[in-house]
């Protein structure tokens, strides 16, 4: 009995601690880049259903996107997307070199920067940089996102003159206090 006890308290323990690398973060960029290069080919065609593929669908999931403010759940996402892409003709995301991937047993987190170039149907253009952060779980043999946030940066819309001046004038003032 005693025996047993050793025995069974050993494969308990011993399935506890897991995979060895199940409790340190491991680098997935590997992984996930060519993930999310089809991701983004998917929101590339202007149709919410190929993207869909994905994500996970819960009514709770929070997505934050370029436009609108948030989302709740992915009906709510598909829907919001095609009222935001009505004008557009084609969009083209590219996700940028800078992509990084984490992985910690069945969640994972990306993290990139991202290109958008989208031609309008009344014609003309608009091209951006956003960046992104997205956060997946591992369901079954699939990762699925489970929430997701891009956004474009409000200092892209300054020009890098006044940028400059502002930190020559930064500059300046330190000069003065010595």
């Amino acid at each position: 009995m005693k025996k047993l006890l050793v025995v069974l308290a050993s494969a308990w323990l011993a399935g506890c601690a897991g995979e060895p690398s199940a409790g340190k973060p491991q680098d997935a960029t590997a992984v996930f880049k060519p993930y999310f290069e089809k991701v983004y080919a998917a929101w590339s065609t202007l149709d919410p259903s190929k993207p869909a593929l994905y994500y996970a669908k819960e009514s709770n999931l929070a997505f934050f996107d370029i436009a609108p403010l948030k989302y709740r759940g992915w009906q709510e996402y598909q829907e919001g997307f095609g009222k935001v892409s009505a004008d557009w003709k084609s969009a083209q995301l590219t996700p940028d070199p800078d992509f990084h991937a984490t992985q910690l047993g069945d969640i994972a987190w990306a993290t990139y920067t991202l290109e958008l170039d989208v031609q309008l149907k009344a014609g003309g253009s608009r091209k951006m940089q956003a960046r992104g952060t997205d956060v997946l779980e591992k369901r079954g043999e699939k990762w699925m996102i489970v929430h997701e946030h891009v956004s474009v940066p409000l200092a892209q819309d300054q020009p890098k003159a006044k940028v400059h001046k502002a930190k020559g004038a930064h500059q300046k003032s330190k000069k003065r206090r010595k």
